[in-house]
């Protein structure tokens, strides 16, 4: 019995050990990485959009984005650090998948994962922000470096001991990777704060923009926004509001000045003179403001009495309460755009205001819970196939 006994210890059951070691190794390789594209795809969609779509403005994200690392200088452009992960884990799930190349699969598992612990202590270390999606794929990239070294130790043929079959792993990574990647595209538009559709009238199409005068973006934009309301004449109804950001030092001076040229009936003139000037100091824009017309005995009282700075707190704070995003963020009937988008955008968003057509777009729950039930399909199939040879 002791013979026995010894005997069931012995080298067979030492090789069943490396055996399923391998394979958990080889699984749990496979798992990162078709997990971390689906974080990596998240990324690369904020990245390459002045949306958010995952990440808030204020978020570690957000600040891990523009601390001057979120993109590389390569081929004449600024290539988001996102496409690099998205590269690398592809590189490792096919490595992972490619029996000739599986021998190179515990160096490549642990290079990733080093370079995972890098950009972590990175964003701890040097920006001082973590970034949530980036966080989860670089504890992923570790992940997958230590079971990268459970396939070291293994030996044995995995794909026969457990996990799901080949064919499985190539289409989970193309719904990770469109799973993210569409939802921009069919996500419903957030309802318009009542605020701005206190500011909409009947029959025309209703623009409301908040800006900000020193903000690069928003003066990009606005020369697009008047070429395309100018392709609507009569049917446009358009609002400014002012929103000057507390990083821009001119910004809410700029503001005031545009307000106070408001009450005398030039606002829109002045806001003009103001995105198109290198100089908005309080001194210069008083000049903008002579320059145009303006009474200035009454422009100066306006500015002095703390007038301007009430109503722009007021006009700032409906779009505060209702979830800042970036600026400019301008509101086309029902539709909500972030940023100096492409001149096609606003012609789209003009278009449908101008029919009263409206998109609804797919619940994020519904959204979610499909691309879940899809990939939990896959894998269920895998498995059943699996369990009939």
């Amino acid at each position: 019995m002791a013979a026995g006994f010894f005997a069931g210890s012995g080298p067979k059951h030492g090789a069943r050990e490396r055996d399923v070691t391998r394979a958990l190794g080889l699984f749990g390789v496979r798992l990162a990485a078709v997990l971390a594209l689906a974080v990596s795809a998240a990324l690369f969609v904020d990245y390459s959009s002045a949306t958010p779509t995952f990440c808030g403005v204020g978020s570690g994200c957000a600040a891990v984005r523009s601390s001057g690392f979120g993109y590389v200088p390569m081929f004449g452009t600024y290539l988001p650090v996102p496409i690099f992960g998205m590269i690398g884990f592809a590189l490792l799930l096919g490595v992972a998948l490619t029996r000739e190349l599986r021998r190179f699969l515990p160096i490549v598992a642990v290079l990733g994962g080093a370079a995972g612990l890098g950009l972590l202590l990175l964003q701890l270390l040097k920006i001082k922000h973590l970034c949530s999606f980036c966080t989860a794929a670089d504890v992923l990239a570790m992940i997958a470096g230590l079971c990268g070294l459970g396939v070291w130790r293994g030996s044995g043929d995995a794909d026969r001991e457990f996990g799901l079959r080949w064919g499985a792993w190539p289409v989970l990574s193309v719904i990770a990777l469109l799973g993210p990647m569409g939802w921009p595209r069919v996500r419903p538009e957030p309802p318009v704060p009542a605020g701005v559709l206190s500011r909409y009238q009947p029959g025309k199409i209703n623009v409301v923009e908040f800006a900000d005068y020193e903000c690069p973006f928003c003066r990009a934009l606005h020369p697009v926004l008047k070429l395309v309301s100018a392709s609507y004449p009569g049917k446009v109804n358009f609002t400014r509001l002012n929103l000057p950001l507390q990083s821009h030092e001119f910004a809410q001076g700029a503001a005031e000045a545009q307000v106070c040229a408001r009450e005398q009936g030039k606002g829109d003139e002045m806001a003009d003179r103001l995105f198109a000037a290198t100089d908005l100091t309080p001194e210069a824009n008083r000049a903008l403001a002579k320059a145009l017309g303006v009474e200035l005995a009454s422009y100066d009282r306006c500015i002095s009495s703390g007038k301007a700075d009430a109503l722009i707190e007021a006009e700032a704070k409906i779009l505060r309460d209702n979830g800042l995003q970036g600026l400019p963020t301008t509101f086309v009937g029902g539709k909500t755009i972030i940023g100096a988008q492409p001149e096609g955008v606003f012609r789209d968003a003009f278009d449908r205001a101008e029919r009263g057509a409206d998109d609804h777009g797919i619940p994020a729950p519904a959204y979610w819970l499909s691309v879940l039930l899809l990939a939990c399909a896959v894998s269920w199939v895998s498995r059943v196939r699996r369990a009939t040879l």
